[in-house]
């Protein structure tokens, strides 16, 4: 049990303002995706260093508009795990999914999960922007191994020129669930030395393991309090959790943009005059009746209509 009860992002600043930190505690948010998807024990710990990853990454985001800023996570490295994503906001939710989630590899020995094996590493990790306003960015960098913490930061350093160390925990027991899943992302900014950069990489080489820390009762405060020795600001903390935040209006609106071939293809697969849709995300279904599917291929071919006439003037 860590200090610190329950999951949450905490943001910092450290060395006077020329380091910018942001550490994860979000072991229940990674055993509620572990319960939703059933997944294998390397896929369980691979969606788990994911949706850490998104958090950490959505933490800089700025809500500008009403439309809430997201983060999205992609990978696909060649493995049997298929691709991952994960989507986060930096309100603290999370959703993460994996193409094969049964996927396995051999378990190494001591008895540690290959999760690398079931992630691959060749392949890219592209990471979509989502401020909430404008269109979103999408930067992709090339898979340099199938740790998913030096990918992010090759990604930080490569697509946004940030020169930064990331660090995941996670802890799969061998009754499959997680028990454990951290993840800190450390920034250097403008301004900051040589010779500080060379102890903070110092200090967070010291912290050792994150899951070992969770193990011993530490949670962000008392990994920032490791690596700044000298004190650091803190911004906020924000509470962390699985959240879907799928919806019929979302399904059917989903369902549009696929456009009419597939409405109908979803109403020709059923024989009780229904449609049944799966969300992939938290496994919610939703039952469109035929007549809704009528419907929505008539707003489809309107709202078709209305957009060729606008063309033409």
């Amino acid at each position: 049990m860590t200090k610190t009860q329950g999951d949450h992002v905490l943001r910092a600043m450290g060395l006077g303002g020329r380091a910018r930190v942001v550490a994860a505690l979000t072991s229940d948010t990674s055993e509620e995706l572990r319960r939703i998807h059933d997944p294998s024990p390397q896929v369980a710990a691979a969606l788990a260093r994911l949706a850490t990853g998104a958090l950490l990454l959505a933490s800089s985001l700025e809500k500008v508009t009403r439309r809430e800023p997201m983060l999205t996570l992609e990978i696909d490295g060649g493995g049997p795990a298929g691709r991952l994503i994960a989507t986060a906001s930096p309100a603290g939710w999370v959703r993460a999914i994996a193409a094969n989630p049964l996927a396995e590899t051999a378990v190494r020995g001591g008895g540690t999960l290959d999760v690398a094996g079931v992630v691959g590493a060749e392949g890219q990790l592209a990471v979509t922007r989502d401020p909430g306003i404008g269109e979103p960015y999408r930067g992709v960098v090339d898979l340099e191994s199938g740790d998913l913490a030096k990918n992010l930061a090759v990604y930080l350093s490569e697509s946004e020129q940030s020169p930064a160390a990331v660090v995941l925990g996670v802890l799969v027991v061998p009754e499959g669930r997680v028990e454990i899943a951290g993840g800190m992302l450390v920034q250097l900014l403008p301004g900051v030395s040589d010779d500080e950069a060379a102890s903070l990489t110092e200090h967070i080489r010291e912290l050792g393991s994150l899951s070992a820390r969770i193990a011993e009762g530490d949670g962000p405060r008392e990994w920032l309090a490791r690596i700044f020795p000298d004190g650091c600001s803190m911004l906020d903390r924000v509470p962390a959790e699985f959240f879907c935040g799928c919806s019929m209006e979302r399904v059917e609106s989903a369902l549009k943009m696929l456009g009419v071939g597939e409405i109908r293809a979803a109403m020709d697969e059923e024989n009780d005059r229904r449609a049944l849709i799966t969300c992939g995300f938290c496994h919610s279904e939703y039952v469109l009746p035929r007549d809704r599917l009528v419907e929505l291929i008539k707003e489809v071919e309107t709202e078709s209509s209305i957009k060729r006439q606008d063309i033409q003037r």
